[in-house]
């Protein structure tokens, strides 16, 4: 990734219990290994590939075993830890208990999302202006690896205007990768409650107001490691493309046209 375009700083949302991955063993997902490498570690890896000096990681269950899994790891970027004692509320909560990391564009990143490079660069160079934060979406909603389960997203122009796993009128989805500003930290704390709240309601409360802007990944991959299911599948893609997800020179997202077709 060109070193102009890179945003030095990134938060990973690590607290939720992944259930739906569990195994009976008490291991957190992010330490999940796919592929020989727990998911955490390929997605921290991968982030200091495309330049980022400062993660932020936001634990919760089994943080300290989370933590201490970490801890002998090699690695070139800072980590900092954030502990989020709600963890069973929604993902929105986890993000808030980071707040006074995100003092300038960060890129906000999911603990079981895996991504090629093409992915993160499309997002961090987004220019995304000092009131808005911007979303990495994939127009190939037949290409889907779990259709169902995904974040669906409305997007108009450049524009994000509606976003939810119900949505019936969509045209993109959401890949689970964010370049964020603090506006998506007001926008939380504006319909935070007792019952907490999630990053989609942030992000549709910016949508509101013409505040949240989508960023095309072309022909990125990256799968949401969720299920059984799509851990065979993410295994077989890194058996496929490498470890990067990025073998067979895939068109770069900035000259990919999916955009045009779709909106």
């Amino acid at each position: 990734m060109n070193s102009a375009n890179t945003r030095d700083r990134a938060v990973i949302l690590a607290a939720g219990l992944g259930s739906r991955l569990a195994d009976g063993r008490p291991v957190p997902k992010p330490l999940r290994e796919v592929a020989g490498i727990p998911l955490i570690v390929r997605i921290i890896r991968a982030l200091e590939k495309g330049g980022v000096g400062e993660i932020g990681i936001v634990v919760g269950y089994l943080g300290d075993e989370l933590k201490s899994g970490l801890a002998n790891l090699e690695h070139q970027a800072s980590l900092s830890f954030f502990l989020n004692d709600e963890y069973e509320k929604p993902n929105g909560t986890s993000l808030l208990k980071a707040r006074d990391f995100v003092t300038g564009p960060t890129l906000l990143l999911m603990s079981d999302h895996l991504w090629s490079p093409r992915l993160l660069a499309a997002v961090a160079s987004y220019p995304v202006a000092e009131r808005e934060s911007v979303l990495g979406v994939d127009y190939r909603i037949d290409a889907c690896f779990d259709l169902d389960d995904a974040t669906k997203v409305q997007v108009h122009g450049d524009s994000i205007t509606q976003i939810g796993k119900e949505l019936d009128d969509y045209n993109a989805l959401d890949t689970g990768l964010f370049l964020i500003t603090p506006s998506l930290i007001e926008a939380l704390d504006a319909v935070n409650g007792p019952e907490g709240c999630s990053l989609s309601q942030g992000v549709a409360a910016l949508a509101s107001e013409g505040r949240m802007k989508a960023a095309d990944v072309g022909n990125a991959t990256w799968i949401d490691v969720d299920t059984p299911e799509a851990y065979a599948e993410a295994e077989r893609l890194l058996a496929e493309l490498g470890e990067d997800l990025a073998a067979g020179g895939l068109p770069d997202p900035a000259t990919s046209s999916t955009k045009e077709r779709y909106t």
